[in-house]
């Protein structure tokens, strides 16, 4: 999901409002560059205004990301043990696909875990802009990429999205919106087509394959004119030329030679 500009004061207002005493601090994961150090120091200012608990844990790679997401991320999900939660990605996971990455994209899905993606590096990975949404627990196919939902349309954030659910949500900068209106048709077209083992185990269309099969009906003419041939019949005639293969080749005796044969008895009995 991506969060537009016109509303990027919205999951923080509804941060400040739910965070209480017992709330699991905000995670922050933030790159070792200079933009991500900066927009780190504002956002923990802003978190200590507001008196909202949060740790930083730095990230120099896509190694260390991956570390944190089997140390940190995966035991904050209700299905570990853990309360759930916001974390914060400040410059790092823009361009791979965090659920993937984090070891999220089992049957829990995201479930509570929320994750926000700050990052400027280009290009986006389309799985976190479009895709990402939670899944419920009540879903019959988990595997199934969802771009519509309650506040959400085609992955795009509107006024009525209530926060807190999970899901990873793109902070927009205004290149979505105004670059990547091609991807989002072909990602939520993609997304909506069911999978290829889905369509072949489907029951309603292997029933009408039977039904065309029995349509199809072979006329008499066609039937009686041509007879199949069952294995061992093909058995039987292979090993037949090959023993007429095996068998040496004998010389016929031509008419010319019994008529010679006949000539010389006639001649014995007139001496």
């Amino acid at each position: 999901m991506y969060l537009p500009r016109e509303l990027i004061s919205h999951l923080y207002s509804h941060l400040v409002k739910s965070t209480h005493s017992l709330s699991p601090p905000v995670l922050l994961l933030v790159a070792l560059e200079p933009d991500a150090l900066c927009a780190c120091r504002i956002l923990t200012a802003l978190l200590k205004r507001d008196y909202i608990p949060h740790k930083i844990q730095p990230i120099s790679g896509y190694a260390d990301l991956r570390r944190a997401g089997v140390e940190l991320v995966q035991p904050m999900r209700s299905s570990s043990g853990g309360s759930g939660g916001v974390i914060v990605c400040l410059g790092v996971g823009g361009l791979v696909d965090l659920e993937e990455h984090f070891g999220l994209d089992d049957d829990a899905g995201v479930e509570d875990v929320e994750i926000w993606l700050l990052d400027a590096r280009r290009p986006w990975h389309l799985a976190n802009v479009f895709g990402g949404q939670p899944r419920s627990s009540n879903e019959q196919d988990v595997n199934v990429l969802v771009t519509s939902s309650a506040g959400v349309e085609q992955g795009r954030i509107l006024q009525s999205y209530r926060a807190g659910r999970g899901g990873i949500i793109a902070f927009d900068d205004g290149d979505i919106e105004a670059e990547l209106t091609d991807e989002k048709e072909a990602f939520c077209g993609l997304a909506a087509m069911p999978e290829l083992g889905e369509w072949f185990e489907d029951p309603a269309l292997d029933q009408e394959r039977v039904e065309e099969s029995e349509d199809e009906v072979i006329p008499d003419s066609a039937q009686t004119g041509r007879k199949r041939k069952s294995w061992s019949d093909r058995e039987e005639e292979e090993s037949e030329s090959e023993v007429d293969e095996d068998r040496p080749a004998q010389r016929r005796r031509s008419n010319s030679v019994r008529d010679d044969v006949a000539s010389t008895s006639h001649t014995a009995d007139d001496l």
